[in-house]
């Protein structure tokens, strides 16, 4: 008998510690939601038309197979891609595959004349990351989580680039 009082006793402390745990888990995620708004690069939107992003990302995919890449169209391709983030909700299949585009063309940028270069192989796979969250209709399975994601790597490639600049300025 006195061992099932043990086990009540258990099964309501780690009730208490699940609920503690969910507050608190809540509370965190509450307070980067609304810190997010803060993550949106200021850049003018664009409207982002499907068809032109499916061209985009067969270029990029083109261009992760030759040596001599073309910079001036890869820095097009970045503004492009930030222009259409900036365009759509954080967190839609859209948004994710404008960054995923603009992953990708960081990574070729940053790729060297080397097919076997590993920036290459990354882009080849944001690519393809584009294009199934193009697929995907509506939010992402991740929900506001995926979206927060999403937008963090999007201010990370936003800083990636504003380093590269500083290093091409330097040479």
């Amino acid at each position: 008998m006195r061992w099932v009082f043990g086990l009540v006793a258990l099964l309501i402390a780690v009730a208490v510690a699940l609920t503690l745990s969910a507050r608190s888990a809540k509370r965190s995620f509450d307070a980067v939601k609304a810190v997010a708004p803060a993550l949106k690069e200021d850049v003018p939107a664009r409207d982002l038309d499907e068809n032109e992003v499916l061209r985009l990302a067969d270029r990029l995919e083109q261009l992760s197979g030759v040596t001599d890449l073309p910079a001036d169209e890869l820095h097009e391709a970045v503004a492009t891609c930030a222009a259409w983030a900036a365009g759509v909700t954080p967190g839609s299949g859209a948004y994710r595959a404008s960054v995923k585009l603009r992953a990708a063309a960081d990574a070729l940028l940053a790729a060297g004349d080397d097919l076997a270069d590993p920036q290459r192989r990354t882009a080849r796979r944001a690519v393809a990351e584009a294009r199934r969250a193009l697929a995907s209709p509506g939010s992402q399975p991740a929900g506001p989580a995926g979206a927060i994601r999403d937008q963090l790597e999007n201010v990370q490639l936003r800083h990636r680039e504003q380093l590269q600049e500083v290093e091409k300025q330097d040479q």
